[in-house]
């Protein structure tokens, strides 16, 4: 441990808005903080900066506003996603968690393609993930029903429906929410998550309430309310994040991610004949025989192929842009040792 490190305060980030932190140490010290240049130097992508549920060392200068954070601790876990756009960095979304409420609404907008997105995130960041069937009062019948199919689905992740008119039936939450445990909740826009958390923070006042939107009746979406991720004590003890709703999730190298949620699919590709087959006109394929006798949905296996694909084209972006950082690097440090071999030459 260096000097510098001994001198620094234990906190943690519970909201981060543009390029600020507001961390918490001690029982119940708040302050807004930012990077230090030296961090935002060295820096190379975006997980190198804090995140919300980010153990950091911060000073607080005399006469300063605000605080400054020189490091990170290292991560249990870390959920992100492949930023919006052409870049090849990643969106953190928290870090340190234990689990994943992967939340999607029960209307028009339920899609178990995308819960297998989410899912993948989840898996990859080796948190436990579940699957929480929210607004169940719109959809009073079939819903055991529509239960059944996602527990086929989905056999290895807990699944649980909410009603906003009662939240306080949903007893399940105190096994996951404990003291000691942090959970972040992500999903689409307007799928509850805003209502869940004011229920699950004990927000009964108005004017304490996170701000919440209806789901637009045109088609089923929803409508962004949280605009910044945050953590918070649960009524439960345990910590809870809360992240703005996402209208794209895209992955980037959640390869483990992929293969986990995928394990049925990725077992049958190992009993094909050929080691190297391509699933198409081979014969004695495995995953062909799957598909015709139904033991393989179609529709499986095409979005396993499309989130495969995804993460391929990934890693491969990541590869150029790790090779463009190397190259800027050396041409940096042969730019400065120049500048050295002339100050010599002058002396």
């Amino acid at each position: 441990m260096t000097e510098e490190a001994k001198t620094l305060i234990p906190s943690r980030v519970i909201c981060e808005e543009r390029a600020l932190y507001q961390v918490q140490y001690g029982m119940d010290s708040i302050v807004w903080a930012a990077i230090s240049g030296k961090m935002k130097h060295q820096a190379t992508g975006r997980k190198d900066y804090p995140a919300v549920g980010d153990w950091v060392g911060i000073e607080i200068p005399n006469s300063a506003d605000r605080a400054i954070i020189h490091a990170i601790a290292p991560r249990k876990s870390t959920i992100y996603r492949k930023q919006i756009g052409s870049s090849s960095d990643a969106q953190i979304l928290s870090a340190n968690v234990d689990y994943t409420f992967v939340t999607t609404s029960l209307n028009e907008d339920l899609s178990e393609r995308r819960i297998e997105r989410y899912l993948a995130m989840a898996w990859d960041s080796e948190t436990s993930p579940i699957i929480l069937l929210t607004k169940a009062d719109l959809f009073p019948e079939g819903i055991d029903e529509i239960v059944e199919e996602m527990k086929t689905t989905f056999p290895n992740v807990p699944i649980h429906t909410l009603s906003s008119d009662a939240f306080d039936d949903a007893d399940f939450f105190v096994q996951y929410l404990k003291p000691g445990t942090t959970s972040v909740i992500v999903g689409s826009s307007g799928v509850g998550k805003s209502t869940l958390v004011n229920f699950l923070t004990g927000k009964d006042r108005a004017e304490d309430q996170i701000a919440t939107k209806d789901i637009r009746e045109k088609d089923g979406k929803g409508r962004h309310t949280t605009t910044s991720r945050n953590l918070y004590v649960s009524r439960f003890g345990g910590l809870i994040i809360d992240t703005p709703g996402m209208r794209e999730l895209s992955l980037s190298d959640h390869t483990q991610g992929v293969d986990t949620q995928f394990s049925d699919v990725v077992e049958l590709t190992t009993k094909c004949r050929f080691s190297d087959c391509k699933h198409e006109t081979e014969p004695k394929c495995a995953i062909k025989a799957a598909i015709a006798d139904g033991s393989l949905p179609l529709d499986r296996w095409e979005s396993y192929l499309k989130l495969e694909a995804e993460v391929q084209h990934g890693l491969a972006k990541q590869d150029k842009a790790l090779a463009t950082e190397q190259k800027r690097q050396w041409k940096k440090l042969t730019e400065a040792g120049r500048e050295r071999g002339f100050a010599k030459k002058k002396t």
